[in-house]
């Protein structure tokens, strides 16, 4: 009896360690995938010089019909129409301002003048952007692939710049824009210096300001 307990007392003690060897090595590859997955790549730093001056929310219903055309012999050709369909609500934050590495500033210290020149005109400088799938429709010979799914994402995110371009965003930009000139001329007048602009691209109205 007291050798049976002991070979029962044995083969538990030995699957023990067999059960916790192994979960030791389970945790080890699994924490190994997670590091590997969880790597990250930097391709390029580059500094950026970029003044946002207005920013805009958006909310847009993009719809996109595909139609994939298949010729069936029965035994006349006839062509059939497959279709998919992608319903997708869009919300954005479109940043719009200057890209301020165009600007060439010269200070001339014994005219005490400022040349501004080189001003850039508005531009979206960025767009951020997600997007919810309300509705998806596919057929068997005509599915989403996962490049329609990437493609889907990009004419979203142009959805938005069209939305942005045809609003009223450049050229309350471009207002901003004007109100930093007229700042730093009137910083600058301040302690005795002129602001001249060079090639200005602002409207004439506010070109009058600094003649």
């Amino acid at each position: 009896m007291l050798q049976k307990i002991a070979y029962v007392a044995l083969f538990l003690v030995v699957f023990g360690l067999g059960f916790w060897i192994a979960n030791r090595i389970y945790a080890d590859r699994q924490e190994q995938q997670i590091r590997s997955q969880s790597t990250v790549l930097l391709e390029k730093v580059q500094q950026v010089c970029k003044l946002v001056t207005v920013e805009g929310q958006f909310s847009e219903l993009y719809d996109e019909t595909r139609i994939r055309q298949m010729t069936f012999y029965l035994p006349l050709p006839t062509t059939w129409n497959f279709s998919k369909q992608a319903i997708i609500q869009v919300n954005g934050r479109v940043l719009v301002g200057y890209d301020m590495e165009k600007v060439r500033i010269d200070a001339d210290s014994t005219s005490r003048t400022l040349t501004i020149s080189n001003l850039p005109e508005p531009e979206i400088l960025a767009i951020d952007h997600d997007i919810s799938y309300k509705n998806i429709e596919e057929s068997y010979f005509n599915s989403f692939t996962p490049e329609d799914y990437t493609k889907l994402n990009k004419n979203a995110k142009e959805v938005l710049r069209n939305k942005a371009e045809e609003s009223r965003l450049l050229d309350e930009a471009r207002r901003q824009g004007n109100q930093m000139i007229d700042v730093i001329r009137y910083m600058a007048e301040s302690v005795g210096w002129r602001v001249v602009l060079e090639d200005p691209l602002l409207p004439g109205d506010v070109n009058n300001q600094f003649e």
